[in-house]
């Protein structure tokens, strides 16, 4: 089998690495590779410079049909622009706009109910035969 990576971007809060209740709200993004779901050949952090206007004007996502300002829609789109290079990102709450914007950038998303990052990273990895690895 030819190697696998898969680039996979956590939102988490800042020194925690847990997820925040709201994606946008993300003081910065994990972001690893994982060759064949066997191991972890890259761990980076990606600030996110929208993360305070997010939590204090833009507190709960809002649902399709809901109206929102262009400038929130504007910063939904440039935080998909920073983990638009991942195969996919984790969260807990993610709301419409956001997700559009993850998909418009190519992205695709998945909502967790986990705290910790590392749990899904481990789990990925133990559950690499269910994936279709056989090595």
């Amino acid at each position: 089998m030819k190697d696998k990576i898969e680039r996979i971007g956590y939102g988490i809060i800042a020194d925690k690495d847990e997820y925040p209740h709201v994606f946008s709200h993300s003081d910065r993004f994990l972001i690893i590779d994982l060759k064949n779901r066997k191991e972890v050949i890259m761990r980076e952090y990606r600030p996110n410079p929208y993360a305070e206007i997010c939590k204090t004007k833009y507190a709960m996502p809002a649902c399709i049909g809901d109206e929102i300002s262009d400038e929130e829609l504007e910063i939904y789109q440039k935080i998909a622009e920073i983990v638009k290079d991942c195969d996919r990102v984790l969260g807990k709450n993610f709301g419409s706009y956001p997700v559009k914007a993850l998909q418009d950038a190519g992205t695709d998303f998945l909502m967790t109910n986990s705290y910790n990052p590392q749990d899904h990273i481990e789990s990925l990895i133990e559950s690499r035969y269910i994936a279709g690895y056989r090595d």
